[in-house]
């Protein structure tokens, strides 16, 4: 039989961890309780038994049951913000494919394409699938969230400036510079680090 301390255990155990959700942790509590009480019945040790229901139900932690349950609550939402990202980056791509194609056999109306896939990529594309990457990632921690927010303001700086520019208005080398810095310093070096980061823990795994 369960004591009130081991419950305790149990619940501090799970309301210390990433799950927000009342719902799941009581839920969560619950199961761990009937497991381990089971396992008690038959004369395992209250440690070893709440160490089986942590394998057998959070094997890899806590975390995943988080991940899980913020996929299920937003799958709706989620499916559909990837949907719309995901033509409008199609539109703005081939609009920009398009007017290098007009640019090059010297066709009318290539200005006037890349100016609006310019703007399509950069404000409308590139905060979408800012929005779909950090919901669809709900784990992410404050200092990756900044990472691709600090990316996609840089990256949207940087288009704003070649409009400027394309426009011959005052400003654009500022904002190109400025956009340069952000997107150039205050991104790729944290996201190549990263990259570099997994694959040399792919590897060791594979050792």
């Amino acid at each position: 039989m369960i004591t009130e301390d081991q419950l305790d255990f149990i619940t501090n155990k799970v309301k210390e961890s990433s799950i927000s959700s009342k719902e799941v942790q009581d839920d969560l509590i619950d199961h761990f309780y009937c497991l381990i009480e089971e396992d008690m019945n038959q004369g395992m040790s209250f440690e070893v038994a709440y160490q089986k229901a942590f394998q057998q139900t959070t094997p890899n932690g806590f975390d995943e049951i988080q991940e899980e349950v913020f996929f299920v609550l937003n799958f709706n939402k989620i499916t559909n913000m990837k949907r719309i990202t995901y033509l409008t980056g199609f539109i703005s791509t081939l609009g920009l494919t398009l007017s290098i194609v007009f640019k090059s056999l010297h066709l009318p109306g290539a200005s006037i394409l890349l100016f609006g896939s310019i703007i399509v990529t950069a404000f409308l594309f590139a905060p979408l699938l800012l929005v779909s990457h950090l919901k669809s990632n709900g784990t992410y921690s404050p200092s990756e969230r900044m990472k691709w927010i600090v990316g996609a303001a840089g990256f949207m700086m940087l288009a704003l400036g070649s409009i400027l520019n394309m426009l011959h208005l005052e400003g654009s080398g500022a904002v190109l510079i400025s956009g340069g810095f952000l997107f150039g310093f205050g991104f790729l070096p944290f996201l190549f680090y990263t990259l570099y980061k997994r694959s040399i823990e792919a590897v060791w795994q594979k050792k």
